[in-house]
C-alpha cells in the first residue's frame, strides 16, 4: 500500500490532540489513517505511519493502536502499532506490524551499524589469539573451525575474511523492530535490531546487538555488542558485552559474562564466563561458579568450579579443553592450560595441567595435591546415561525455525570409540611403563589399568555391537541385492573423528571443507554451513565405514570374511555388553536408595518412621523416572538384538 501526504483536516485534528511536526509534509500515511490514535506525539524528519485498529489484546486488557505522548523522528511505522509512553525518542527506525512499545526511555539509531554483527570476540585466550567475528547466523561448528585451526593462517584468514564480508552487508543507518515485537518497561535501547515475536521486558540497556526471533529479554538485562540467536533467553539481571547467545539459550539470574559464545541450548544462571567457547548444552546453575578461558560442549559445572588462566608471567594467555560429556565437581579447580578427555568427572584441585583425552569416561580426582586418574570409571555410573538420554530431549529449539547449529547426540560414536581403543592400548603402555602417566601431568594406580582395560573393552564391544545390530535392522533381507553388497561402506578410510562443538565427522572430511575455504571453491558462509550439513546427513554411512573399518580389531575378522553366523554371534556379544552395563548402572542408580541416603528422614519420630518417610517422599526405585528411563533404554537395545537374531536366524533357515 502506497503513502499520501496528511490532509488538511488531519493535521487540524492532530493539532487538537496535542500533536506537533516540524514539517507536516514530511509525514506520511496509509489510506484509512485514523488520525484520533494519535495525541501527545512530535514529528520530525521523514516518518511513515501505518493504519490503525481499533482495540487489541495484551496480557489480556484491550490495547489501543495509535502513538501516544512520545517523539518520533524519521520513522518508518506499521500498521497496528502501539506506541505510548516514550522518554525520550524513537529515532531512525523501521517497526514491523502488530508491535507493542510502552514505557521505554528512548529508542534510536545512530548511523550506519551492523547491530552486533562483525564484533570481534576474544574466546578463550583474552589476549585475541582466538578472536572471531560473531554474526546472526553463527554456528558452532563455524566458531570452532575459526578458533581452532590458527595453524593454517590461510584458512583463518579467509573464513575471518567471510565473517566480516557478512557483518558488512548487514550496516544501516536505520534500526529495524519486526513484526509482533513486545518492548516494555526499558531503559535505552540504541543500534540494536529485534526479530519477529520477541519480546523485551524491563531491560536496563541494549547497545549494538540483534534480538533474534522469539527471543526473550527480561528485567534488568544490560546487553551490548552482542548476538541473541532465535528463542534465545537473557533474563534477570544478566549483564553480557561481546557476547553470543545460540538458539534456546538462557542466561538468567545475574549472571555475567563478555567475551563468550553460548551455543544452542546452554543455561547459565548466576555466575561468571569470560573468553568461554560453550559448546551445545553446557550448564552453570551456581554463583559461585567462574567458567574462563574454556571450551566446553555438554558440560555441567558444580558449584564453586574455577579454572585460571593467568599464571602471573605473560598474562592470561592460557586455555583449557574439556570435552564432551565432562562434569565438574563442587569446588573443582583447573589451573589451565589443561585437556580433559570426553565424559570425564573432574574433583578437587588440578594445577599440574593435566591431559587426559587418551583416557575418556574416567574419574580425575585430587590425591596429596596431585591430579590421580581412574580410568574408566564413568563408564559404569548411572549418572552418565541419565545426561546422555536427556540431552537429546532438551534440544528446545523449534522445528519452525533453521537450526544454526549441527548436534549429533550419538554418546558411542566413532570418535569415543577410537578414543576408547586407544585407551587400551595406553593403559597396555602404562603397565610396562608405569612413568607413563607422569608425561600426562596425573598418576594411576596400579590396580585401576587391568579394570580400566575390562571397562573399556565392553564399551567397544557395546559401540560395535549396537552399530552392526543396527545396520542389519536396516537391510532388506527380501531384496535382490545381496547382503554382502548391502552391507559394503560408502566410504572408507574414515579411521580418526573430531568433534567440532556437537558435530561428530572424520578428520579428514574436515580437511577437504577447509582446503576448499582456502582455494576459493567455498566462498561464501552459506557454502560451508551447507557442507557441514552434508556432512550431518551422511553420519550413519559414514559411521558404518568406521565399524566396518574396526572390525578386525573388535572381532578378528574383516567385513568379506563374515557370515550371517558371525553377525549372529556378534549380536548375541551386544547382548551380554547391554546387560553387563545396565547392571553397573543400576547398581549405581540403587546407591540413592542405599541406608545411608536415608539420613533426614522419619524426624521427630525418633526413628520410628524412617522408611516410610523415605518411600512417600522418594518413592521406590523402581518407580523413579530416571531409572524407569534407563530400563528402557537397555530393554529396547536388547529388544533390536533379538529381533536381529531372529532375523538371521529367518535368513539362514535356523
Amino acid at each position: 500500500m502506497e503513502y499520501r501526504n496528511l490532509l488538511e483536516y488531519e493535521i487540524a485534528q492532530l493539532e487538537a490532540s496535542g500533536c506537533t511536526a516540524t514539517n507536516w509534509n514530511t509525514v506520511s500515511v496509509k489510506d484509512g489513517f485514523n488520525p484520533s490514535c494519535y495525541i501527545r506525539v512530535n514529528f520530525s524528519g521523514n516518518v511513515k505511519l501505518g493504519n490503525t485498529r481499533e482495540l487489541f489484546v495484551r496480557n489480556g486488557a484491550p490495547v489501543r493502536s495509535g502513538i501516544y505522548d512520545a517523539t518520533i523522528h524519521n520513522c518508518e511505522i506499521g500498521d497496528n502499532v502501539h506506541i505510548s509512553k516514550i522518554g525520550e525518542a524513537i529515532a531512525n527506525y523501521r517497526v514491523g506490524d502488530n508491535c507493542y512499545i510502552a514505557n521505554v526511555n528512548a529508542m534510536f539509531a545512530t548511523g550506519a551499524s551492523s547491530f552486533g554483527n562483525g564484533c570481534e570476540v576474544n574466546v578463550m585466550s583474552e589476549t585475541g589469539s582466538r578472536s572471531l567475528y560473531i554474526y546472526e547466523g553463527l554456528t558452532s561448528q563455524i566458531a570452532y573451525l575459526t578458533a581452532m585451526y590458527r595453524h593454517n593462517e590461510a584458512f583463518t584468514t579467509r573464513i575471518k575474511a567471510l565473517a566480516k564480508e557478512y557483518s558488512d552487508r548487514q550496516r544501516c543507518a536505520t534500526g529495524l523492530i519486526e513484526s509482533n515485537v513486545t518492548i516494555a518497561g526499558c531503559g535505552t535501547i540504541s543500534d540494536t535490531i529485534v526479530r519477529t515475536g520477541a519480546c523485551v521486558e524491563g531491560a536496563t540497556r541494549l547497545v549494538d546487538g540483534t534480538v533474534g526471533r522469539d527471543c526473550k529479554v527480561g528485567d534488568n538485562v544490560i546487553a551490548s555488542h552482542f548476538i541473541m540467536a532465535s528463542q534465545a533467553r537473557v533474563d534477570s539481571g544478566s549483564t553480557i558485552e561481546r557476547v553470543f547467545v545460540g538458539q534456546a539459550s538462557s542466561l538468567a539470574n545475574g549472571f555475567i559474562a563478555h567475551d563468550s559464545l553460548f551455543f544452542a541450548n546452554c543455561a547459565c544462571e548466576c555466575g561468571e564466563a569470560c573468553a568461554v567457547f560453550a559448546g551445545p548444552h553446557t550448564v552453570s546453575m551456581h554463583k559461585s561458579t567462574l567458567l574462563i578461558g574454556g571450551m566446553f560442549s555438554f558440560f555441567n559445572a558444580g558449584s564453586g568450579t574455577n579454572e585460571s588462566n593467568h599464571l602471573y608471567k605473560l598474562g592470561p594467555v592460557h586455555h583449557g579443553i574439556m570435552e564432551r560429556g565432562c562434569k565438574s565437581a563442587s569446588n573443582a579447580y583447573i589451573t589451565w592450560p589443561a585437556h580433559i578427555g570426553p565424559f570425564t568427572l573432574v574433583a578437587g584441585s588440578h594445577t599440574s595441567h593435566p591431559d587426559t583425552t587418551e583416557l575418556p569416561y574416567s574419574y580425575l580426582m585430587e590425591r596429596k595435591g596431585k591430579s590421580l586418574l581412574i580410568p574408566a570409571a564413568n563408564l559404569k555410573t548411572s549418572g552418565t546415561i541419565r545426561d546422555i538420554l536427556k540431552w537429546g530431549k532438551r534440544d528446545r529449539r523449534s522445528r519452525d525455525i533453521e537450526r544454526l547449529d549441527l548436534i549429533n547426540y550419538d554418546a558411542l560414536n566413532p570418535l569415543i570409540t577410537w578414543r576408547v581403543y586407544q585407551a587400551i592400548n595406553t593403559l597396555d603402555r602404562c603397565e610396562v611403563d608405569p612413568e607413563y602417566p607422569l608425561t600426562r601431568n596425573f598418576t594411576i594406580e596400579y590396580h585401576a589399568l587391568r579394570r580400566g582395560r575390562e571397562l573399556y573393552a565392553l564399551a567397544a564391544d557395546y559401540f560395535m555391537g549396537e552399530s552392526v545390530v543396527n545396520k542389519l535392522l536396516s537391510l532388506d533381507f527380501d531384496s535382490s541385492t545381496p547382503i554382502e553388497q548391502q552391507l559394503k561402506p560408502e566410504y572408507s578410510g574414515l579411521d580418526q573423528w573430531i568433534d567440532l562443538a556437537g558435530l561428530i565427522v572424520p578428520r579428514k572430511k574436515v580437511g577437504f571443507i577447509i582446503d576448499d575455504i582456502v582455494n576459493g571453491t567455498i566462498n561464501s558462509l552459506e557454502g560451508i554451513v551447507e557442507r557441514l550439513k552434508s556432512l550431518y546427513d551422511n553420519y550413519e554411512a559414514m559411521k558404518w565405514s568406521f565399524v566396518v573399518d574396526n572390525l578386525r580389531k573388535c572381532y578378528s575378522k574383516e567385513l568379506d570374511a563374515m557370515n550371517l553366523q558371525d553377525f549372529i554371534a556378534i549380536s548375541k556379544r551386544w547382548s551380554e555388553s547391554i546387560v553387563a552395563i545396565s547392571k553397573f548402572r543400576y547398581h549405581d542408580a540403587m546407591k540413592d536408595y542405599s541406608e545411608s541416603m536415608k539420613v533426614g528422614f522419619g524426624v521427630d519420630s525418633e526413628g520410628q518412621n524412617v522408611e516410610a518417610d523415605f518411600q512417600a517422599v522418594r518413592g521406590l526405585p523402581e518407580q523413579d523416572p530416571n531409572v524407569e528411563e534407563m530400563n528402557r533404554h537397555y530393554d529396547i537395545a536388547l529388544k533390536n538384538a533379538t529381533t536381529a537374531i531372529k532375523r538371521l536366524e529367518k535368513a539362514l533357515g535356523i
